[in-house]
């Protein structure tokens, strides 16, 4: 397992902002920190030393100052500032994703969103900022490594940074080998396995030299076992889960790594299914179903935890689904 030994995380490292989100405030894990006001503009720019609940500041002019920690709250220079991460989610247009960022969202997180519908982007951004969120839409291909760069580049050009990945996009268009549906193999191999990978390299640079940041990744209770006309989805989700597991394995500690398993979930999956034999077998198979946000509170609750809490891996089917 490779650790980093060059800075040590602490549960504060990240970014910090007023609930009107005109001040911005973040402490990087190389001991920095950023003060920024307006859209865009550094008002200071410094180190800081923590020691338990309080910390210290000191920017390159002199100017010394303090303040204190109360779990995901920091008081400083008579302003309340709320902890609060940049998540990027992939394949946001429907389903889990759409789930994921709405409640995200909904507790204060900045999201960006990526998909191929671009109209439900844009609905979604709608819906987020009508609540009071922040949103950003862009258009999302995750089989191409390009459009998966773009991606996270507009992110960084309106937030700053890349603190959470959900890599969610996905199809499933299950069928028996038997039927030589090459084409549908291929496009899950695409999008479930190539489509993370991209994902992966975009973003994961900007975790590393910003000291943190966090992915999660949506496999599936396919990734733990194998049913009839659905090989090539299991594969693709096999992959999906020990890509992850090798990512936890390689990244520092300041990188964290999560894959949440999907039972039977409420979504447009089963909408791509061709194959009648297999279309029939989901009819019975998906009777029993959670809906799409209970898949994002478990996303959530790996999401929320302090900087030194890795969430690894979680599991969330129907009760009657054994």
């Amino acid at each position: 397992m490779n650790e980093d030994t060059t800075t040590t995380t602490h549960p504060y490292v990240g970014l910090w902002v007023t609930s009107d989100g005109r001040i911005r405030h973040e402490l990087r894990a190389d001991g920095r920190y950023v003060e920024a006001r307006g859209d865009r503009e550094a008002a200071y720019v410094g180190r800081y030393e923590v020691s338990g609940g309080h910390v210290e500041y000191v920017d390159d002019t002199g100017f010394t100052a303090d303040g204190d920690f109360r779990d995901d709250v920091l008081h400083h220079a008579g302003m309340v500032l709320h902890r609060r991460r940049v998540v990027l989610v992939t394949g946001a247009s429907s389903g889990i994703g759409r789930a994921t960022a709405l409640r995200l969202a909904a507790a204060g997180h900045p999201v960006v969103l990526g998909a191929r519908r671009t109209d439900r982007l844009d609905a979604l951004v709608a819906e987020i900022e009508a609540a009071g969120g922040q949103a950003l839409a862009v258009p999302l291909d995750v089989t191409d490594a390009a459009s998966a760069r773009h991606f996270a580049e507009a992110a960084l050009a309106r937030f700053g940074r890349i603190d959470v990945l959900v890599a969610n996009a996905g199809v499933m268009p299950l069928s028996p080998l038997a039927a030589g549906l090459v084409d549908e193999w291929d496009r899950m191999i695409d999008v479930n396995v190539r489509g993370l990978l991209h994902s992966i390299a975009a973003t994961l640079p900007t975790m590393l030299a910003q000291g943190t940041g966090h992915v999660v990744t949506i496999a599936s209770v396919g990734a733990f076992e194998v049913s009839p006309t659905a090989a090539v989805y299991c594969g693709t989700k096999y992959a999906a889960r020990a890509i992850t597991e090798g990512l936890r394995q390689e990244s520092p500690r300041s990188v964290r790594v999560t894959t949440v398993s999907p039972g039977v979930t409420d979504s447009e999956l089963a909408s791509t299914i061709t194959d009648a034999s297999a279309a029939a077998a989901m009819v019975a198979y998906r009777a029993e179903s959670v809906p799409a946000d209970a898949i994002a509170r478990a996303v959530a609750y790996a999401v929320d935890e302090r900087p030194d809490v890795d969430v690894n891996e979680i599991v969330v089917r129907p009760v009657g689904q054994r």
